[in-house]
């Protein structure tokens, strides 16, 4: 029909998002890995290289990519909520957003099952001591028949916790951003550096004083369940609500903040 604008699937909106992520991901994996073969490499020349060593060193360097993957998803995420190229996307602000945050996620769970990889590979080497430390674990907790199966669902949830505070921090960022976008739009340009800068901390200040809050909610609802029943399985599915449950208010302020007062930047 003449004049009618055909929306972008939400597969083909993923696929745009993702795709730049994802090779940003691997440069930080590829830079990991030659990390790892050369701190292995000077154990192996000083004659310190043990059979832990390698999963010892490629565990702490997961850390540091965990943290720079984290930061630069989110610094690519935020840039594409103030671009032309996404913003003028025939996309809703809703998909937008959710797609954005959802190809966020993908890469920082794509960079997590590559560390999970690499610590299996470092272990090869020396899998009978791995093997032997197992059958010694087993041994002692072979009177504790619901040990590994207790031991799983609190690993579980663990992970889904982490993931929850993971599209928390996510989505106080973008509303951060977002918030002082929109208030620094009123502003002469010549004051605008000045101002944002100011709106900024006081948007982080108020930031921090609700995550505060939410974070003495979380700790609450899990004394709450230790108290009762010691379930710490409970608690921590418990919580995860409780943060998911906070991320979805601050998505639904995002998106208010995307169709009605954010412009695009570039």
């Amino acid at each position: 029909m003449k004049g009618m604008i055909l929306m972008t699937s939400t597969y083909s909106l993923l696929k745009s998002l993702t795709r730049p992520k994802i090779r940003m991901m691997n440069r930080i994996l590829l830079i990991d890995v030659i990390a790892i073969v050369l701190t292995i490499l000077y154990q192996v020349y000083r004659g310190a290289l043990g059979s832990e060593s390698p999963v010892a060193d490629t565990l702490s360097y997961a850390f540091v990519v965990g943290f720079a993957a984290f930061v630069l998803l989110s610094r690519n995420s935020e840039h594409i909520f103030v671009s032309d190229a996404y913003r003028l996307i025939p996309a809703s602000d809703t998909k937008l957003y959710s797609v954005n945050l959802l190809s966020s996620f993908i890469g920082i769970v794509y960079t997590g099952i590559v560390q999970a990889v690499l610590v299996f590979v470092t272990t090869i080497p020396f899998w009978n001591d791995v093997m032997k430390s197992l059958k010694e674990m087993a041994h002692y907790t072979a009177d504790q028949p619901h040990f590994f199966s207790q031991m799983i669902y609190t690993g579980v949830g663990g992970l889904v916790l982490a993931i929850a505070a993971t599209i928390l921090m996510w989505t106080s960022i973008t509303l951060i951003h977002l918030t002082g976008k929109a208030l620094t739009a009123f502003l002469p340009d010549s004051r605008q550096k000045f101002f944002r800068f100011i709106l900024y901390v006081v948007v982080v200040v108020a930031f921090l004083y609700v995550s505060s809050i939410v974070a003495n909610r979380v700790n609450g609802v899990i004394d709450h369940f230790f108290n009762l029943n010691g379930d710490m399985i409970a608690s921590l599915y418990y919580a995860t609500i409780y943060l998911l449950g906070f991320a979805a208010v601050e998505s639904v302020g995002s998106v208010y903040l995307l169709k009605h007062w954010v412009e695009t930047g570039d």
